[in-house]
């Protein structure tokens, strides 16, 4: 078995899970999470870098994946990401919407008060495993992947069945002690069969990338308020960033596809 150590990342939380002789780490954080990662190593579980065998990017955003290129090239950790995770961002208008994403990011940032920190990071991720829905980490066999597209096409999150534990990436949120669905929520009738694909799954621990760690013996109590909120629609603070969403070309040829 492992024990979860969560990492207070920039603007999103992430979680190592420590094996006797391996690290798993638990989505990638922004690109200036990784010094957070490396001490955590280093001085809380006194663990060398090269015990983390394996970090895993839920999603193209930049506090999912933008550590896992750093985490990479600096210090030769496999990655592990949706297969076809490099389409959100391809082309020129996926480039575009890189650098909208990167920056609704220092906007998540300056609302929450912090100081800035560099999280650019390169929209093309090179990762060496592949993930698809069923799919179990290479290495870390006991968890298993599941697509959960809705927040962008190529969202995966991660289940451990043995200790009942999810990680729930940004399918589910919460804010203060509310729940939530992520902004945005680019494709709702996905996001929903996401939601109702959770149902099966026994879950105790559920670990979140904002909100933290909880505890929870009604888990079906959580996803019927997540399908409530997703079908309010886009809070009303935030529809004036709805525009910003559509720039992927596959939301283009999704959007297409409903005309």
């Amino acid at each position: 078995m492992f024990t979860i150590h969560v990492v207070d990342g920039f603007i999103e939380t992430l979680y190592l899970a420590v094996y006797e002789e391996k690290v798993l780490l638990i989505d990638s954080g922004c690109r200036s999470d990784v010094p957070r990662i490396e001490q955590v190593m280093k001085r809380r579980l006194k663990r060398p870098m090269s015990q983390l065998k394996l970090a895993v990017a839920s999603h193209p955003h930049p506090d999912h994946a933008g550590g896992a290129h750093t985490l990479r090239s600096r210090h030769g950790v496999p990655v592990a990401a949706p297969y076809e995770i490099n389409r959100w961002y391809a082309g020129f208008s996926g480039g575009l919407q890189h650098k909208i994403d990167t920056l609704l990011g220092y906007v998540v940032a300056r609302a929450m008060k912090y100081p800035f920190e560099w999280i650019w990071y390169k929209k093309h991720l090179t990762f060496d495993h592949p993930l698809k829905d069923g799919d179990r980490l290479p290495g870390f066999e006991d968890w298993q992947v599941i697509a959960t597209p809705g927040h962008t096409a190529h969202d995966v999150v991660l289940y451990h069945a043995h200790s009942k534990t999810l990680y729930a990436a940004d399918v589910i949120l919460k804010v203060g002690s509310s729940f939530r669905p992520p902004f945005p929520v680019s494709m709702r009738p996905e996001m929903r069969q996401s939601i109702e694909k959770l149902r099966n799954l026994e879950v105790n621990h559920l670990l979140l990338a904002h909100g933290g760690a909880i505890q929870t013996d009604n888990f079906p109590a959580i996803l019927d308020i997540m399908l409530k909120e997703i079908d309010k629609g886009v809070p009303p603070g935030l529809k004036r960033l709805k525009k910003l969403e559509g720039f992927s070309p596959v939301m283009k040829q999704y959007n297409k596809k409903k005309e």
